[in-house]
């Protein structure tokens, strides 16, 4: 998938190019101020402190993350230290920008891809009978999962992250070779060959599986269904009470 840089507005006025450099990155030596002048890809100038260069790295890092989305399967430039942010910014200093930063990167990805044809409720429905027959579940099922992940958004982006039809989060994506989770095919495809896989590992119980694809399979495994959090339980029960309505359980 590839996704267009994200454009935020600066949050500190660049300094002229004769402005001063703050002690704190001076003291970083020049392996930092190397790491921030590469970072900044053409920025102007430096910010005047050390917390404001911080803060304009983490902008560059909001920028470049459709790298985590891109086609590369090369693990190791996925998690270069570049993008390692939390290692070297102590998060009070990002906290009350984290909001702005996900609202804006998914009022982008919304724009890019309403820009597209979009797919209709037809289409998409179409799509679920196919896969169905593919990976051998009851498109019931898959539209049950559909309809209280995304509520048939194709372009439906979570406050966590996770993305598309069957809200897929970008690792879990990645590991089912799904490379662009915006569309509908490649993501109700990955979402449904992730719920079968989950079918098999429960050995069917469709309880397990679901709590798994909400919550996670560690936490399933280490907490079991007695330890599920409201959400997921309400989750499991959204889903169970469309599949009751298509007599399925």
């Amino acid at each position: 998938m590839s996704i267009e840089s994200l454009s935020f507005p600066t949050l500190f006025p660049p300094l002229p190019l004769s402005a001063p450099a703050s002690a704190a990155t001076n003291g970083a030596g020049g392996e930092f101020a190397e790491l921030l002048e590469q970072a900044a890809q053409g920025q102007s100038a430096m910010p005047a402190t050390a917390e404001q260069a911080l803060i304009q790295l983490k902008l560059t890092q909001v920028q470049m993350m459709q790298g985590l989305f891109a086609d590369s399967d090369d693990e190791d430039e996925k998690r270069s230290p570049l993008f390692d942010f939390a290692a070297i910014t102590p998060f009070s200093l990002l906290d009350s920008r984290k909001g702005q930063f996900i609202d804006k990167y998914r009022q982008n990805v919304t724009l890019q891809h309403q820009q597209s044809e979009p797919v209709g409720r037809e289409q998409i429905e179409g799509i679920i009978d196919r896969v169905a027959r593919q990976v051998k579940l009851a498109p019931e099922l898959i539209r049950a999962v559909v309809a209280v992940e995304s509520s048939y958004n194709p372009t439906a982006v979570s406050h966590a992250g996770a993305q598309g039809l069957m809200q897929l989060m970008p690792t879990t994506a990645a590991d089912l070779g799904v490379k662009d989770s915006f569309d509908p095919v490649e993501n109700i495809s990955g979402g449904s060959r992730y719920l079968s896989r989950l079918l098999d590992k429960y050995a069917g119980d469709l309880d397990r599986a679901l709590a798994a694809y909400n919550w996670g399979q560690g936490n399933v495994d280490r907490h079991g269904l007695e330890k599920m959090p409201t959400e997921t339980r309400n989750y499991l029960a959204k889903v169970k009470q469309l599949l009751q309505n298509s007599n399925i359980v």
